[in-house]
């Protein structure tokens, strides 16, 4: 159903001629972050388009700027917060300023497809970053942190915590993004390998962590002793379902994250999460704007830069500090 009714609005925005048509008012309200006044004469205009409403795309954007001021580029970010309808109108606006390049964190995976399309209408190169966007559009490459072999990563800690047997819960993300889509997948896949592992429950986090705490307090309640394991889709939500399981007296139950934070590192090294992955989020942004501009000079870039994305124990957690 919500799928359809976003369909429906992204039809109603070519509609009414957001893409292909001059900016608006409402585009422009939607922007957030350090805008610069215009680019210097010579320099390319890069414009940046993601979201801020957690401290990884903080960092995201922080890279992003840094790289963009050290290779002499003028970069502009808008912050879609996590809605896909909010980009459309946010390429549109970027179509119309005549920016040289495009960075892109796709809202949704395939939601965006017909604003990357309008992109390649424009002649505008595009970079993808940190999500996958669906088939139908054309970009110069992909970089990020390999998030599916990152999620198997922090499935297989999960997995070797729990000795290979009981059932687990999944507190996911925002449904029909790129992470929500590769996490999900790694889990199953892991869980192949243990048959006596079963996911008891697969719950919306809705990128809050009180409602993490929430639906682990409720899972708890339900499934009692049944519950061995906790598989958390960022490391925010780990912290605040292990928070929940401490509460309730249950510190057995191990619990994983995703995203290597400075948070989640301290609370690996207190016993508090079992493990996580490592994510490197301006890193991603340092790159996204490195591989435009070598694109924009003229370089043949790979179809996908990837970041390695190791995993943070109790044994290793000394050897990493969180970017977030």
């Amino acid at each position: 159903m919500r799928s359809k009714a976003l369909a429906m609005a992204i039809a109603a925005a070519f509609a009414a001629g957001i893409l292909g048509c001059s900016s608006d008012e409402k585009g422009r309200q939607s922007k957030e972050g350090e805008v610069k006044p215009g680019p210097k004469a010579g320099r390319y205009k890069i414009a940046f388009l993601m979201t801020l409403d957690n401290p990884y795309w903080q960092n995201t954007r922080l890279g992003a700027m840094d790289e963009a001021n050290k290779l002499g580029a003028d970069v502009t970010i808008y912050n879609a917060k996590e809605d896909p309808v909010i980009q459309i109108q946010q390429i549109q606006e970027v179509i119309a300023n005549q920016f040289d390049a495009v960075c892109l964190v796709p809202m949704q995976f395939d939601a965006l497809v017909p604003g990357v399309q309008a992109l390649n209408r424009a002649r505008i190169p595009v970079i993808v970053v940190n999500r996958r966007v669906g088939e139908g559009c054309d970009y110069v490459c992909y970089t990020g942190t390999d998030t599916y072999q990152g999620a198997v990563t922090s499935a297989e800690i999960l997995m070797k915590a729990i000795g290979g047997e009981g059932g687990v819960v999944e507190l996911h993300q925002h449904l029909g993004t790129d992470p929500e889509i590769k996490r999900t997948k790694a889990l199953r896949d892991v869980i192949q390998k243990y048959p006596k592992v079963k996911i008891l429950a697969r719950v919306p986090h809705e990128g809050k962590q009180d409602k993490a705490v929430t639906a682990t307090q409720t899972l708890l309640d339900k499934w009692g002793k049944e519950l061995k394991g906790i598989y958390a889709h960022g490391d925010d939500f780990a912290i605040a379902a292990a928070d929940a399981c401490i509460q309730a007296g249950r510190t057995d139950i191990a619990v994983v994250g995703m995203g290597g934070s400075e948070e989640a590192i301290k609370a690996i090294k207190a016993g508090k999460i079992t493990g996580t992955s490592f994510q490197q989020p301006e890193e991603e942004g340092r790159r996204g704007i490195r591989l435009a501009i070598r694109h924009l000079k003229g370089e043949t870039l790979p179809k996908e830069d990837l970041i390695a994305c190791p995993a943070i124990t109790q044994e290793n957690a000394d050897q990493f500090k969180g970017q977030f």
